[in-house]
């Protein structure tokens, strides 16, 4: 069974008091909870790997990152994700920084309403959960705010994010006034990122691009995308909707013991 339930916050300032809430109306305190964090409360940087010990990658990494960031980054909480191999770049990661203030502000407001932290994840790792693991790479177009993002996945393991702006706005309207701006353009778009990731990347095989997004004309739209592109080309968990919130939250907790 999935839950979804929505609040509207003004500032950070008020997580915890609309978290709290939440939880006391639905009844959820006990509950392991995993946190997704959108794009606008951290950063990631694409590096080269330390050449260090994998021991000490996560002790090494923040000063690797310390003049990329303005703040000090004895106040910030840094991770990582691996990039896959590229022969012309060699060992890459993507590093994840945000405030430490922020971590443990999210942790206290998790214990102080009766629950469990499981993990605090961000959005591009939430959307590899969405397709699972296959050998063949999967595609997910997903509508978040003013731009669509383009994700790869291979294996459970994020290949590659583009994100595509001046979409959002053709997607509400009817197919037939916009079918030249959008399906051209997205064609166009979705063939670049498949064109880099077959030559860059070495990824030839796709499974399958599902689109994520709110068109009434979803299910056309999916069948000239895939004419276009000489694709399977799929709308996304199409009886569950399109609300990007619920795909993100479901995505963060698939495979997790409830």
């Amino acid at each position: 069974m999935t839950l979804l339930a929505k609040k509207t916050v003004q500032s950070e300032k008020q997580w915890a008091e609309i978290f709290s809430a939440l939880v006391s109306e639905l009844q959820l305190s006990g509950n392991q909870v995993s946190v997704v964090l959108g794009r606008d409360f951290y950063q990631t940087f694409d590096i080269e790997k330390p050449k260090v010990d994998e021991s000490e990658l996560l002790t090494t990494l923040p000063f690797s990152i310390k003049d990329l960031i303005s703040e000090s980054i004895f106040d910030q909480v840094v991770d990582y994700i691996d990039v896959p191999f590229q022969p012309r770049k060699g060992e890459q990661v993507t590093a994840i920084c945000l405030p430490r203030t922020r971590v443990l502000m999210i942790r206290d407001m998790i214990l102080a309403a009766g629950c469990h932290l499981q993990s605090i994840t961000i959005e591009e790792v939430a959307l590899t959960h969405l397709l699972g693991v296959h050998e063949e790479a999967n595609i997910l177009l997903s509508q978040q705010q003013n731009e669509l993002v383009l994700t790869v996945v291979k294996q459970g393991q994020l290949y590659f994010t583009h994100r595509l702006r001046g979409f959002n706005e053709l997607l509400p309207l009817p197919l037939e006034q916009v079918e030249d701006a959008l399906v051209d353009g997205l064609s166009l778009e979705i063939q670049r990122a498949l064109d880099y990731i077959s030559s860059q990347l070495r990824v030839n095989t796709i499974g399958a691009l599902y689109l994520a997004v709110v068109c009434p004309d979803i299910k056309l739209l999916s069948e000239k995308l895939g004419v276009y592109l000489a694709r399977n080309v799929l709308p996304y968990a199409e009886d569950e909707g399109y609300d990007f919130l619920s795909l993100i939250a479901y995505g963060a907790l698939m495979g997790e013991e409830q």
